[in-house]
Formats: C-alpha cells, structure tokens, sequence
C-alpha cells in the first residue's frame, strides 16, 4: 500500500476514538485543561501506563503545537527506565529534546535483556519503543538502520498478535512495507488486531494511529 493511502487509512481509522479528546475539532480547552487531561488520562478500561502521559504529550505537541502542552510532564525515575527503556526515548519526544538513542546491541531486537518476561510484555516493549525511535531517527541514516533491522527482527520473529491488540509501530512497517509485502502485511495485520471485536479504537489505540499518520507525513518522507 502506498504511503498516502497508509495515511489516510491510519486517521480514518484513528478519528472515530477521538472523540472528546483534545484531537476532537469540538475539543475547546486551552493549554491548562489539555495539561489536565494529559495528566488524569485513563483508557477505556480504566488503566493508566507509564509511558501514557509522555507519548500523550508527545502527540498532542505534534498535532496542535505549543510549548505548553507538556506543562507537568511527570520525571522519569531511573528505576522505571531501567524497567521500561522505551520510557527514555518517550520522555525525550515528550519534552522535545534532542537525544541519541543508545542501543543495546547493534542489530536484531532493542531489548534483549527484557526477554525473560512473558512474550506480550517484551513484545509490546519492542514495538513502543520502535515508534518512538521512528521519530528520533528521522534525518539520521545511523538510527533509520537501527529502526529497519529492529523491525526486519520483528517480521521474521514474532507475530503481531503477540501483544496487547495496540498498534505501536504502525507506522515503521507501513513504510517498510512500501519495497516489502511482508512488512506491510505486519502492518495490516496491527491496524486489524487494534480493531478486532470493535466499531472503533480505544482512545490509547486512536492516538498511536494518529501518531503513525504523522510520522508518514513528515517533510522526511516527501
């Protein structure tokens, strides 16, 4: 599929889960009450993960701008990035600071020594931390092979369906998926499972398929 029709499919999609959110076009808050939301943000279950205010905040600066949309960005304790590594390069997006990723080995998936845990954890930690390095690695060709051999590790290794049904690295696959059938295979079958049994995403699902529509219209890919 090409990479004009991703994104429309993506925020097609994405929209309906929007509803009542700061990506509602009804949305009328201001900086304070998007800040407000960020930080009492719930999905529909009721739950609440670490990385949800910093990838929330991430998207929201992205999609509406203003420096004030991260206002209370809760820190990062070195117990929890020790924990959750993707953690680091979500709180960096999220504050808008230029990092480096570090990697923990130079090729195949990022985080090895996670893999002890039960699969639907690490799986759905490589898969969050392979959409945040999408954005760090725009416009460094070092970080995109990084990002390609990460996710070329994930095609032959694991399936998709291993996670949790959220779509964390949409986006990488569909634009892999541009010289590579498998690639954009893995990437249908992510926008599936997200909305498998539903009429629509829950809203944590809505916001990373708005995200993976962004990242595909950065000037990058044009």
């Amino acid at each position: 599929m090409r990479r004009l029709d991703w994104i429309k499919l993506l925020r097609g999609a994405a929209t309906p889960g929007l509803r009542r959110t700061p990506l509602d076009p009804a949305f009328t808050g201001d900086a304070a009450s998007i800040s407000t939301w960020i930080q009492s943000f719930r999905d529909s279950a009721g739950n609440r993960r670490r990385v949800d205010p910093y990838f929330l905040s991430h998207v929201l600066r992205g999609s509406l701008g203003g420096p004030a949309v991260p206002a209370g960005l809760p820190p990062l304790p070195p117990a929890d990035a020790a924990r959750q590594p993707w953690l680091t390069w979500w709180h960096a997006l999220a504050a808008a600071e230029l990092i480096e990723p570090c990697y923990e080995q130079p090729t195949g998936p990022l985080y090895p020594s996670l893999h002890h845990e039960a699969i639907e954890t690490w799986t759905e930690g490589e898969l969050c931390g392979l959409h945040a390095l999408a954005w760090l690695a725009l416009g460094s060709t070092a970080d995109q092979a990084r990002l390609r051999a990460a996710a070329q590790w994930l095609i032959e290794n694991i399936q998709p369906d291993n996670a949790t049904g959220r779509p964390w690295g949409v986006h990488v696959f569909a634009w892999l998926g541009q010289d590579d059938p498998e690639a954009d295979l893995y990437a249908q079958t992510l926008l599936h499972n997200a909305l498998a049994g539903r009429t629509e995403p829950d809203v944590l699902s809505a916001f990373i398929l708005w995200d993976a529509a962004n990242w595909l219209s950065s000037p990058h890919h044009q």
